[in-house]
């Protein structure tokens, strides 16, 4: 009710639907119990998992941080970068001498490449001429950097190859399809890049200038291996082949007549694809999902007025039985469907979308042609005191967010650190001596 008074919804919206409340009690919230890491002295904008056991956060202070995420213990703090950090990426283990490594470009212009187990800098590179705005990993050996340049990277810092970007603003989100092409957005286009990865010379080759959206996209993301999508503020969702780079779906279309309601109700945010089949949607305060396997990506779930304010990123936690969304309200919040009755029909669900409905795939495309499928609120994780930025997925373990607040907090499940405690006891009691 606190974050309701202090983001209000407006009442005159013709599209408000009323947000939905959360259960007394939050009896479905497995993440009742939270650890607050304070170091970031900034808004932190970015999380990345090292392994099941460690994740690094970024942001607006020029630093980053290791975390511990079991005991939320600070581990390492990587120094250096003038200016704010902008992405993140993590270089895998290749070799059992060698270790994984955090790449992170700034817009102080660097790329800098660090130790993930000690946290010192290995490379500093320094060939952009402006801001670093994102990171891919093309293999185990080659990252790109995007910006008013593409590079392509070798591991050890290596500079392979570096075009300068054909569009007008600067290059914001990149991902790679088959026949080895990198997609990258820039401001409301498309550039596509040809990936010659020859071992001896890795080159990069502009093949293709595509103007897709009437403004900015933000959110770009692989399906398959025959198609992707991209998400824009102009509140469109284009579905594009792999093959020959066209446009085949529209999954998600602004009304006409749009002039009485605010512009973000309509702005995609983020997008997420499960089973290269059902893609997520955070749209303004709302999100939704479609089955691009059916001819027109039939909508089948759907929950119009999820938070109070705009989604700023979703995903799934718990293998799939929950969708998480974050938003600008300073709330998490988590939804799916409230335990069944018949345990046999839980047991036997398989797939990602089976465990957040408890429907197949042919019985919630069935109930898409008369109604669309909502979700249930299970549990609201509030201690942020700003916009959340971002958040991570440990699976039961827990959920790490960060925010504009300067904070990260990680949420807890309550039931395995029940275990884990009692876990503890039960091993100083037998290391106890004379103790049963």
């Amino acid at each position: 009710m606190f974050q309701r008074l202090l983001n209000p919804v407006d009442r005159n919206r013709k599209d408000t639907e009323p947000c939905e409340e959360v259960e007394d009690g939050q009896p479905h919230n497995p993440y009742t119990e939270i650890l607050v890491l304070q170091y970031h002295n900034d808004i932190v904008r970015l999380l990345l998992q090292i392994n099941d056991k460690r994740f690094v956060s970024a942001g607006d202070d020029n630093i980053a941080v290791i975390w511990d995420v079991q005991y939320g213990r600070h581990v390492a703090t990587l120094i250096g970068h003038t200016l704010p950090i902008t992405s993140l990426l993590l270089l895998p283990r290749v070799e059992e001498n060698n270790d994984s490594c955090i790449v992170t470009g700034s817009s102080d212009k660097h790329i800098r490449i660090w130790s993930a187990e000690t946290g010192e800098c290995l490379a500093d590179l320094t060939v952009h001429e402006s801001s670093i705005r994102c990171l891919l990993l093309i293999n185990q050996e080659i990252f790109c950097a995007g910006g008013n340049s593409v590079s392509l990277w070798n591991r050890n810092g290596k500079l392979l190859d570096l075009i300068k970007n054909s569009a007008a603003e600067d290059i914001h989100l990149m991902i790679t399809i088959k026949n080895d092409r990198l997609i990258t957005a820039a401001d409301r286009d498309l550039v596509v890049y040809k990936l010659n990865l020859d071992k001896m010379l890795p080159k990069l080759e502009k093949i293709d200038h595509i103007q897709s959206h009437f403004e900015a996209i933000q959110s770009l993301t692989p399906i398959s291996s025959s198609c992707f999508a991209t998400g824009s503020v102009d509140g469109m969702i284009l579905l594009w082949t792999s093959s020959n780079l066209q446009q085949t779906k529209v999954l998600h279309e602004v009304p006409e007549d749009k002039s009485d309601v605010k512009r973000f109700s309509y702005n995609v945010q983020s997008l997420v694809c499960v089973q290269e089949r059902y893609l997520f949607a955070a749209v303004g305060c709302g999100f939704y999902a479609f089955d691009i396997a059916s001819d027109k990506g039939k909508l089948v779930i759907r929950k119009k007025t999820a938070h109070l304010s705009k989604i700023t990123c979703l995903g799934f936690t718990c293998e799939g039985e929950i969708l998480a969304t974050c938003s600008e309200d300073r709330c998490m919040r988590l939804w799916g469907r409230k335990p069944s009755s018949d345990p046999w029909k839980a047991d036997r669900a398989i797939t990602t979308i089976e465990r957040f409905t408890g429907l197949q795939s042919h019985e919630l495309l069935n109930l898409a042609q008369n109604s669309v499928w909502e979700p249930s609120l299970l549990g609201e994780c509030c201690a942020h005191g700003g916009p959340i930025q971002g958040f991570l997925d440990f699976e039961y373990e827990s959920i790490v967010t960060c925010g504009s607040d300067n904070i990260v907090i990680i949420w807890k499940n309550s039931e395995m650190q029940k275990v884990r405690r009692n876990q503890a006891v039960q091993k100083l009691l037998l290391n106890a001596d004379g103790i049963v």
